[in-house]
């Protein structure tokens, strides 16, 4: 009977493992490279707007902000999450429509305006603080499935020593959800 009960966990644990959708690790591979693609842009645009950017400079920055939010919602929808993720997979996908919506706005608001006293007030505008509001929700979610992966390396079969090394997913990602992480 014992035979029986491990003969079965093996073989569905190999049929999971072979199944139609991605493996845990290599989605959250494919989503790590597009989240460390998309921060690295914004970090680009952050670092070449300064103080003394003119007004063509900074609706260049708001346009490219919005360029790479929506570039990454794409990647997004054209994921294939595992079953075990999709529901978190889908909170990000929204949440993520949501941050690129509400910076398109803001980026419309800009490249309608003539003059800015300073960089800031764009952010401070209405629109600039729905934006960094749905950007904070963002990074919230983030911290989640930074949280929720790395429950993975304390996996309950790490220690089963039948059972081969690539049925025992671990999977290991920094999103960087905070610039201090990148």
């Amino acid at each position: 009977m014992r035979r029986l009960v491990a003969a079965i966990l093996v073989a569905g644990l190999a049929l999971s493992a072979c199944g139609g959708e991605p493996s845990l690790t290599e989605y959250a591979t494919e989503l790590e490279a597009a989240v460390a693609q998309m921060n690295g842009r914004l970090d680009e645009l952050d670092a070449e707007l300064s103080e003394t950017s003119d007004i063509e400079q900074v609706k260049r920055y708001a346009n490219e902000r919005v360029a790479a939010r929506y570039t990454f919602v794409r990647f997004l929808e054209t994921l294939d999450p595992p079953s075990n993720v999709s529901d978190l997979h889908d909170a990000a996908l929204g949440i993520m429509g949501r941050v690129a919506d509400a910076e398109s706005a803001l980026a419309d608001y800009v490249n309608e305006v003539n003059s800015l006293t300073a960089i800031d007030d764009f952010w401070s505008t209405p629109l600039g603080v729905a934006a960094r509001s749905a950007d904070a929700e963002a990074i919230e979610l983030c911290l989640a499935a930074q949280a929720e992966l790395d429950t993975t390396k304390r996996s309950d079969l790490a220690d089963v020593p039948w059972i081969p090394p690539e049925l025992k997913e671990v999977v290991v990602v920094a999103f960087g959800c905070i610039a201090e992480e990148r």
